[in-house]
């Protein structure tokens, strides 16, 4: 059985989202993006993790392009000085720092106990966010490699924002994401003064609305401090403890 939910006008990836997972009946829920194809064997090596471990939250997909041969997406690897990502590619499940919001199955209670995507963030960087505030409170997030989706990388945005409009939006959301979770004081100063640095390099690598994402982020920081009050509060793990657990 199919159940197709019709929202009036375009909410967003992350507004959509919720209200899907809100209205889903069953414990463990798969999320896809519109813009991939799943090898027809993805879904039990990613939802049979759920049986045994109390403590997962998301599991997350291997993620090819569309050549089917280019990694996209694989176990995310999160270091600090600055804030940064690598996505290394391991042949058995493994913990990652995140699950891509276009291929991963969840928890449906423990998503809604997060609150679900930030709706703020629309887009780009909202589920490293819902990972992140997930490892903090004591729930991990798993890579499967056995588990594939080819991504036509960008597909649905490139066409409504363009290649420009998805940089800002990454700039601004990456900014948001470090006021709002990295709680550590010293790795949030450090990213405080990389930021301009940041900024510079963007500019010098021909990136110059990643740039003005980044400087565009700044009149949204005081809903972002506040967000960062409450999440503070409800961390059980440290920048430091989620780093050193997500990495092992």
């Amino acid at each position: 059985q199919v159940r197709i939910i019709s929202l009036e006008e375009n909410l967003g990836f992350a507004a959509a989202m919720n209200i899907g997972i809100k209205k889903a009946k069953y414990p463990i829920v798969i999320g896809l993006n519109n813009d991939i194809i799943v090898d027809e064997n993805f879904i039990l090596p990613l939802v049979s993790h759920f049986c045994n471990d109390r403590n997962l939250f998301a599991v997350a997909a291997k993620m090819l392009l569309w050549d089917k041969k280019t990694l996209n997406f694989g176990r995310a690897v999160g270091r600090f000085k600055p804030f940064r990502m690598a996505f290394k590619e391991p042949s058995m499940p493994t913990n990652t720092l995140y699950a891509c919001g276009g291929a991963f199955a969840a928890d449906r209670n423990k998503f809604l106990k997060l609150g679900g995507f930030d709706e703020d963030m629309i887009v780009y960087w909202e589920d490293l966010d819902l990972c992140y505030r997930a490892w903090k409170q004591g729930w991990r997030t798993l890579y499967e490699p056995r588990s594939i989706i080819y991504h036509k990388f960008h597909g649905t945005y490139m066409k409504k924002c363009g290649e420009k409009g998805i940089r800002r939006i990454s700039g601004e959301n990456y900014s948001l994401f470090i006021v709002k979770n990295i709680h550590d004081k010293t790795f949030f100063y450090q990213q405080l003064i990389f930021l301009p640095v940041l900024m510079l390099i963007s500019v010098l690598l021909g990136k110059p609305h990643f740039a003005v994402g980044l400087l565009a982020s700044l009149k949204r920081w005081p809903i972002f401090l506040k967000k960062r009050k409450v999440e503070n509060k409800k961390a059980i793990f440290s920048d430091r403890e989620v780093l050193y657990m997500s990495n092992q």
